[in-house]
């Protein structure tokens, strides 16, 4: 097949879908195997399907035989796959458990458990499959997919996923040559196709992040289940967690993320104690008991879902606008692939809120960092991702980006990492570049959490990404910004006179507590000029100033 002239039915496929599958017909003229990466909600079943469309419908036209093959690992993904072949009319047989086969379909939907079995082995050798497509194809560099793909050394190979990475670093290589990837989450968000989110998380030195960076590390790479369910399965951190849930998401539809049978079981009573319609469901749950809950969530007649490994991949359920962390891990695709739950965009949700109770974020970063999928793909280890902010345009002006919280952050457990709510900007007629000239621009590390960026006049606040519970040279979103124009802020002497200041932005007292915390004094010593900077000689200082103290106050 010519993949340069097929011709390509695009109805209802969106710009970066076409893209995508254009890219692929190119990739295919080049290689034998290709994988493409595209976040989680974006459409990867709907587009990998129209191109199946595409390749029935050129080789029909060209009087050729075709055989294609769609391979997933889980009865879910399946179900969604078959479901989105009948909506294009195309027909399909199965290779999975006790379903009966119709082998003479050009398009097979298999479980990679089924198909290389004694029952199914001949019978799968005798398709000679033309084309072979991977739905998540993170998992498949296991065993059963290698023997799948050196079945059929001359099909086109095709796997999609939103995390091409494995927990062991493993290079995808030995079974694609090439990737594709598709823009970042934030690009999505920008464009309304993905959902916007507000993210809070435990605090970096709190005593349950303490406790998940002690966990056992099992011999899988991840934590250890055992461990885990010994630490943090009991009253104590449960309650914290449900008191995070009514403080930020009380009254919404989503998802929580358990450690394992018990634990769910354990936060679904918790949670229904207090009146809300909880359930949990993990893998143990009867097929036709994890449809009917799973079926009642989509009508809302329950609140909240509390599952162990199950609505990770292939669930879709646009109306989740909550998403709760309380399973801690390792693996940068689970972290992505459980956030990405909440992402989707229905009519009527404006921000999905991700409430981290085991601190992933400062694992990995906020969801929508720039991740370097290439070096993942290629199994580059200690890959640092940049988040998703921007500091100066290339004509050096100040950008216009505030992320304002509704947030107050008033529980010792939890901060504001995100506030995704916008904030009015300066549209006065002076330009930026010229107000950005006026003074020196200034960098400095405020308390090694923040990094504090621009001028007296106009600054902006942004918290250092976290590795492994260090901070690096990246910064995250914006998380406050000062301007002048807007409101000019100034402590004088008269520190009652300050507090009034500061309690006036809910965000900037919040940043001032946070950062009395990091630097180890008091919240009224840094509303006292006099008492916390006796070399000061002026009367009065602005926010500016005193967050560069402050700074000098840490390193002293």
């Amino acid at each position: 097949m010519d993949f340069a002239k097929i011709v390509q039915d695009n109805i209802n496929l969106r710009p970066h879908q076409i893209e995508a599958k254009t890219k692929i017909f190119d990739a295919w003229s080049k290689y034998d195997s290709v994988m493409l990466q595209m976040p989680t909600g974006t459409g990867k079943t709907y587009l990998f399907t129209s191109l199946i469309n595409d390749l029935l419908c050129n080789y029909k036209r060209e009087h050729k035989e075709i055989n294609i093959l769609v391979v997933a690992h889980r009865t879910e993904l399946l179900d969604q796959i078959s479901a989105t072949l009948s909506r294009f009319g195309i027909a399909h047989g199965f290779i999975q458990g006790a379903r009966e086969q119709h082998l003479w379909k050009r398009v097979q939907v298999g479980s990679i458990m089924s198909l290389l079995t004694d029952k199914n082995y001949y019978n799968v050798c005798r398709q000679r499959f033309d084309y072979i497509i991977v739905d998540e194809a993170h998992h498949s560099l296991a065993d059963t997919y290698m023997k799948l793909f050196n079945l059929f050394p001359e099909a086109k190979k095709l796997g999609v996923t939103a995390t091409p990475w494995r927990l062991n670093h493993e290079s995808f290589l030995s079974l694609y040559q090439h990737l594709i990837t598709s823009p970042q989450i934030s690009w999505f968000i920008n464009k309304g196709l993905l959902a916007d989110f507000d993210y809070v998380s435990i605090k970096p030195n709190s005593e349950v992040q303490k406790l998940v960076n002690n966990s056992e590390v099992a011999s899988t790479g991840d934590f250890s289940n055992t461990d885990l369910d010994n630490t943090f399965n009991n009253q104590r951190i449960r309650a914290k967690v449900y008191e995070s849930y009514e403080k930020f998401a009380k009254g919404r539809q989503g998802i929580i993320y358990a450690i394992n049978k018990r634990h769910a079981a354990n936060i679904a009573e918790l949670y229904s104690s207090h009146g809300v319609n909880a359930v949990a469901i993990d893998c143990d749950t009867p097929k036709e008991v994890r449809h009917d809950l799973i079926s009642s969530f989509k009508e809302g007649k329950i609140k909240v879902l509390v599952n162990v490994d199950i609505i990770t991949e292939g669930f879709d359920c646009p109306s989740v606008s909550f998403i709760q962390l309380a399973r801690p891990t390792k693996s940068l695709a689970l972290y992505i692939q459980q956030v990405g739950r909440g992402l989707r965009v229905v009519e009527g949700k404006e921000k999905t809120i991700i409430i981290d109770n085991v601190g992933l974020y400062n694992y990995f970063g906020l969801p929508d960092a720039n991740r370097k999928w290439l070096y993942h793909f290629k199994g580059h280890e200690d890959v640092v991702h940049e988040e998703n902010s921007r500091l100066f345009s290339n004509e050096g002006e100040f950008v216009a980006e505030v992320d304002e919280s509704r947030f107050r952050e008033d529980n010792e457990r939890m901060m504001v990492v995100r506030g995704a709510q916008d904030a009015s900007t300066d549209d006065s007629a002076e330009p930026k570049k010229a107000l950005r000239q006026k003074m020196e621009i200034k960098e400095f590390s405020l308390c090694d959490y923040y990094l504090v960026r621009g001028t007296e006049m106009a600054f902006k606040v942004y918290p250092f990404v976290k590795k492994h519970g260090k901070s690096t040279e990246a910064v995250g979103n914006c998380v406050y910004e000062y301007n002048e124009k807007a409101k000019r802020i100034v402590f004088g002497t008269d520190t009652l006179k300050n507090h009034a200041i500061a309690n006036t932005n809910i965000k900037l007292q919040s940043l001032l507590s946070f950062v009395a915390m990091l630097a180890s004094i008091s919240y009224d010593d840094i509303l006292d000029i006099s008492k916390l900077y006796p070399n000061v000689s002026q009367d009065e200082m602005t926010l500016f100033e005193m967050l560069e103290a402050i700074s000098k106050y840490k390193k002293q």
